[in-house]
């Protein structure tokens, strides 16, 4: 029989307050029933239990009536809901602070980490090690949970408030960091540190034991039971959509459908995923909803990349304020209608987008790998292109080469940093016939951030690296009027850093470079001749069966920062040079695709989310988008709207493909095609 968490699932998640000690097990069962869930996160314990405890150092919630955790088990159970529980292991109360306080984070002046009354415990302290261990035990031991969910686990530096508070330096962490490095812990987080650098592989490396050390424990105690976001060896995985203070604005609208696509490639198509979406706003405002518009947005882009329907209150599901229930209820209805597709669906598409976690963490200047990220994201979905994305976080799998082979591109934005091991089995996907573009410093760093003496990628097409022209204010790509996305220009902005190379002999040139030109006053403001320069704009060069696009400036950090048709129309044409899209939009028109495959019938799902009712950090109802059509270089039989609920005609286009012409898309659509052959 498969394990419950391999299938899908729709969850409702319940972050409890100490006054719902007394709440009623039958009737938030019931309720969790009614919103359509199948699983339910309900809490267990950590900071406080919510069951009689017979362990000393974990504060007891003081309005518990009785054993609240088992019948709410018990109830969760008869209304056919699995049963998940939320362990805080992260602080502790003043009750275990004062017993035992080498546990538990310091600042560097001896200070803890307070919020509240409850204290941060350290990694390597034995809050996590001993007692969290005890509070596994004795709770796994007790009751039937099928499954376990772990909140703010690891390393944390900041609180509810966003208060810093800087690095741990209790004695477990400058005892441990000594054994580790051999140094004093650094004094500050400054990635352009080398100690700080070595620090963050340390956190690295003890969080991994940590999670291990957990998942042991726990599948010693209840093997059956599914526990999640505890690294590669997690039985699903659980991640969170909200807003945050701490973030730049605008916030980014794509991360409902990025944390899916990342779970999708760390976890494998066989491994479910979801990612919660809070109620509330951001913390200080816990009661406060988003929008149903917001929410659906979200939850649309999950379900176009393979996410289960995951939802998180404040408490039960009571709250005062309302406004998006509705549309999330309907999105759990539409799940619930079509759960058995949902269920065995895998990702069709032939273009990835690698993440890079390295750079976002070791990268000198990390915030420009996550921008040049983002912008090559924004670019394919905006360009209507399907992706994925490719995790590095695999990249010491013994299967992360063969995960990747059924691309026929990878894209490198945001990628500087890079081990051996992803430049080897890049290598090879390049070797076997793959497409590689890489972008600004790909491969430039080694997996820590040091900067290395030669780009890692052997199939790169140039020699090496001559110089970084640092700043390109001013300057130009220059191309010949249609050839990108058809536009009548005849030239590019240029901004930011441009690498200047060495060409491979066989490398092949397109477009070039006019090096910056004075902008003011208007009367200087004409080309200089003597800046006009033969350096590439683009580098092509085959390598083994395949072959390697670089783009030696930072053309996806350059649309991040303006949206501009021009860089999206080149990332994008480039990304499709040898890999024609078999599935389009006759104009993407503020639509992200996604092209999935049901594992058993070979069906084709297209999901289409329409993100024209967000605007920076406004989000509205969205504009039905009318009068597109969906452009098929397949064998089609037949295909069917599922939100609208009918078949839809299937015509030739005059250019030997189908088209189908596509109902009015509110929120989303996804269309069922049934086809002839294999390669999509």
């Amino acid at each position: 029989m498969t394990e419950w968490w391999r299938r899908t699932q729709r969850i409702v998640q319940t972050n409890l307050r100490l006054i719902d000690g007394t709440l009623d097990p039958e009737r938030l069962a019931a309720d969790v029933a009614a919103f359509g869930a199948t699983a339910m996160l309900f809490n267990v314990g950590g900071i406080f239990a919510w069951y009689p405890t017979e362990l000393g150092l974990q504060a007891k919630n003081p309005m518990l009536e009785g054993d609240l955790l088992g019948r709410m088990v018990d109830a969760a159970h008869r209304h056919d809901i699995r049963f998940i529980g939320r362990y805080d292991l992260s602080k502790a109360t003043r009750i275990a602070y004062e017993a035992r306080p080498e546990w538990f984070c310091r600042d560097r002046d001896g200070r803890p980490f307070e919020y509240n009354g409850t204290y941060q415990a350290c990694v390597n302290g034995g809050w996590y090690h001993h007692q969290g261990v005890q509070v596994l035990k004795e709770s796994l031991g007790r009751y039937d949970i099928d499954g376990l969910f772990f909140n703010m686990f690891g390393y944390l530096s900041t609180d509810y408030s966003y208060r810093q508070y800087g690095l741990c330096h209790c004695n477990n962490c400058r005892r441990e960091f000594r054994t580790f490095s051999g140094e004093d812990l650094p004094h500050r987080a400054n990635v352009s540190d080398r100690l700080y650098r070595t620090y963050l592989r340390f956190q690295e490396v003890t969080s991994r034991a940590l999670s291990e050390e957990i998942y042991d424990v726990v599948k010693s105690v209840r093997p059956g039971v599914a526990v999640s976001n505890m690294g590669r060896r997690s039985d699903f995985f659980r991640g969170e959509v909200n807003r945050r203070l701490d973030r730049p604005h605008p916030e980014w609208a794509h991360l409902s459908g990025e944390e899916a696509r990342n779970f999708r490639s760390f976890g494998g198509d066989q491994t479910r995923y979801s990612s919660a979406l809070t109620h509330f706003v951001d913390f200080p405002w816990r009661y406060s909803a988003e929008t149903g518009a917001a929410q659906a947005l979200r939850l649309a882009q999950q379900l176009a990349n393979g996410a289960d329907p995951h939802y998180y209150f404040m408490g039960t599901l009571d709250q005062a304020d309302r406004k998006p229930l509705a549309a999330v209820r309907a999105i759990f209805d539409y799940h619930r209608h079509n759960e058995t597709l949902y269920g065995d669906l895998e990702s069709a598409a032939r273009i990835a987008l690698y993440t890079s976690h390295k750079s976002r963490r070791y990268h000198p200047r990390r915030g420009a790998s996550v921008a040049a990220f983002r912008g090559a994201y924004r670019a394919l979905v905006d360009a209507g292109i399907a992706f994925d994305t490719i995790h590095d976080l695999r990249a010491d799998d013994a299967d992360f080469a063969e995960a990747h082979r059924r691309y026929e591109t990878i894209i490198l934005a945001g990628a500087g940093c890079m081990s051996q091991a992803e430049a080897t089995s890049l290598d090879a996907f390049v070797e076997a016939g793959g497409t590689l573009l890489m972008i600004g410093d790909a491969g430039n760093y080694d997996e820590t951030g040091d900067p290395l003496p030669q780009n890692r990628l052997n199939c790169r097409p140039f020699t090496r690296v001559e110089e970084v022209f640092e700043e390109m204010r001013g300057g130009y790509v220059r191309t010949d009027a249609g050839t990108i996305g058809g536009l009548d220009s005849d030239l590019i902005l240029l901004d930011g850093s441009y690498w200047r190379v060495t060409p491979k002999p066989d490398a092949r040139t397109l477009y070039s470079i006019l090096l910056p030109q004075r902008f003011g006053p208007p009367e200087l403001c004409y080309p200089d001749p003597e800046l006009d320069s033969d350096l590439p704009g683009v580098l092509l060069a085959d390598h083994g069966k395949g072959q390697v696009i670089y783009i030696p400036w930072n053309v996806d950090m350059l649309y991040h920062e303006h949206g501009l048709l021009e860089h999206r129309a080149l990332l994008a044409q480039l990304a499709l040079k040898f890999a024609p899209a078999k599935i389009s939009l006759s104009a993407p028109r503020r639509l992200e695709m996604t092209v999935q495959r049901h594992r058993e019938s070979g069906d084709l799902v297209v999901h289409l989310v329409n993100y024209s009712g967000q605007n920076d950090n406004c989000y509205d109802e969205p504009i039905a988008i009318h009068d597109m059509d969906l452009l098929l270089d397949l064998p089609v039989v037949s295909c069917r709207a599922l939100v609208a609920g009918k078949a839809l005609t299937v015509e030739n286009d005059g250019n030997g493909r189908q088209k189908v012409r596509l109902p009015p898309i509110g929120y989303f659509e996804a269309i069922r095609i049934r086809w002839t052959g294999t390669d999509a």
